[in-house]
This record gives structure tokens, sequence and C-alpha cells, in this order.
């Protein structure tokens, strides 16, 4: 089983949208994470589950919200670049992810 690994940016990509989702409705920060952690398993499980996205970068759907998991896998490791908003220009997440470094 593969090892993740957490950029800063993710991290504070996921405290961002949780306390997003806990102002729109309490709990829904909750749930959210639940997806989440649920998607983190099935990278685990099977690193390269999800499809190219840009140069080296995967993305993951979030089931049930417009959110995407972007990683890049190097051996045993994955390494979670951000976790991100779908619903803005892709072209401002490519840009985004080319500037996030270890």
């Amino acid at each position: 089983m593969s090892e993740l690994v957490f950029l800063f940016s993710a991290d504070a990509d996921i405290q961002t949208a949780y306390e997003f989702y806990e102002a729109y409705q309490a709990g829904r920060g909750e749930v959210f994470m639940r997806h989440l952690d649920v998607g983190f398993g099935r990278l685990r499980i099977s690193p390269e589950i999800a499809p190219i996205f840009y140069g080296p970068y995967r993305r993951l759907l979030v089931h049930g919200f417009p959110y995407g998991i972007f990683y890049t896998v190097e051996g045993r490791r994955i390494i979670v670049t951000g976790v991100m908003d779908l619903r803005q220009d892709p072209d401002i997440i490519r840009r985004s992810l080319g500037g996030r470094k270890a």
C-alpha cells in the first residue's frame, strides 16, 4: 500500500474547504472530510486510478463535491499537491499546481 504525503498547500486547501462547508451548513464539513478520506483510501490502494490532468499531476474527483485531489506518484509515495474546487478555470488550477513545491 502506498504512503500519502501532503504538501502544506494541500493541508491548507483541505482546511479552507472544510471551513467553507461548515459555515454553509453545520456538519457538512464533516461529510466533505469523510468523502475525502474515501478518496485517499482509494489512492493508497491504487495510485494510478485517476487520469493525468496536467504534466505529472493526476486528478481524483471527490464524490458528491466539486473538488479534485491533485497528486503525483513517486515510487511508493503519493504526493498530494492540492485539493481544489473544480468550479474555476482549469488554467488557474494548472498555474497553481505549477507553483506548489514540496
